[in-house]
């Protein structure tokens, strides 16, 4: 009997076709079903490539593939699970996301690509819409679409190859090859996304893009929010290295550099109209550090800490005034990240 969907609710679209919600109909089971046109096809001895990938990398942080084939008008489906939660570009919209959640849901991202790479697959498409929010909020690597057998030339791809420029590593701009080490500079730009927020992206053309990612000016490894901790930071631009031998050497490596990275709370970022506030809950208690411009064009950081945000008081020993701007943004950095590091309660 050929495969019949119920199709309830499109999903997503890109380049290699559109995704949507359906109802296997003969099981009666929900499922993302991802639906590819034949003439994305370049290769017809190997229609299902994605799908056998998927198959050849299970694991607990890997989308499962449930079925796979071709429809009536000659589209291939591979049917997946279905995770309601989406992607986390999804939950993200493009903001930043809580410290603790984004070092979470990259440990399991690069899980399953360990995996996926132990299995002998180089994923070459690592984004945020390509990491889906599992049943316990877990992350699961998605999107095989690009992937490729360690060590095959690209002209053996089962479809017409795409790059997702904004992760592309700057060996594969200037057409050295995708290997493993390129993979893990898209888990860099990644991070380097989640816990900045695609603001900290300049608007560029793909040509610029190029060109500044092989100078190493995209992403700008300078530029993040104040209240990164360092060993993050270092973490991300390791990552992120033009030179792909003083990258991470495998995903295990940097999944076991993130787990070491100590993130105790997530503060939230608001602009005032003369300054910036940070305000976060931890612990059963609230934090609030602000920058304020005064009057003379001096500065003050004032900190505050309560049991709720109607019991701040202020914390006279981290509070300072008159500060130039330079300095105050040095002593904000300090606090912020001290918190972060629990180095302040």
């Amino acid at each position: 009997m050929a495969v019949a969907f119920d199709y309830k609710e499109r999903l997503g679209s890109g380049h290699f076709g559109e995704v949507w919600r359906a109802i296997d109909i003969g099981l009666g089971a929900e499922r993302a079903v991802k639906l590819i046109s034949p003439s994305q096809v370049l290769n017809p001895t190997n229609f299902f490539q994605e799908a056998q990938t998927l198959k050849a990398a299970e694991h607990p942080n890997v989308v499962r593939v449930e079925d796979t084939g071709t429809l009536k008008d000659g589209r291939i489906y591979v049917a997946m699970e279905y995770l309601p939660k989406g992607s986390l570009e999804d939950e993200a919209k493009g903001a930043y996301v809580d410290l603790t959640r984004a070092k979470r849901i990259m440990v399991d991202a690069l899980r399953g690509l360990e995996h996926a790479h132990s299995q002998g697959i180089l994923h070459r498409d690592i984004k945020p819409a390509n990491i889906l929010i599992g049943h316990k909020s877990e992350g699961k690597l998605s999107d095989f679409g690009l992937a490729i057998p360690l060590g095959i030339n690209l002209s053996a791809l089962g479809v017409k190859d795409y790059a997702y420029v904004l992760h592309l590593a700057p060996e594969v701009h200037q057409k050295r090859g995708y290997i493993i080490a390129s993979d893990i500079y898209a888990c860099g730009a990644t991070l380097y996304r989640l816990v900045n927020g695609d603001s900290y992206l300049p608007a560029l053309s793909a040509i610029e893009i190029r060109d500044a990612c092989i100078q190493g000016r995209f992403p700008d490894r300078t530029r993040y929010r104040e209240f990164i901790p360092r060993p993050l930071k270092v973490l991300i631009n390791k990552a992120l290295h033009l030179d792909p031998l003083k990258r991470y050497s495998s995903a295990q490596q940097m999944r076991h550099a993130l787990e070491q990275v100590v993130v105790k709370m997530n503060w939230q970022e608001n602009v005032l109209p003369n300054g910036v506030r940070w305000t976060c809950g931890w612990d059963s208690k609230c934090y609030e550090v602000t920058r304020t411009r005064l009057a003379d064009n001096k500065w003050s950081v004032v900190v505050r800490k309560g049991s709720s945000k109607a019991s701040l008081r202020r914390t006279t020993k981290l509070c300072k005034e008159g500060l130039s701007q330079a300095k105050a943004e040095q002593v904000t950095r300090r606090i912020l990240q001290d918190f972060v590091l629990g180095k302040l309660r």
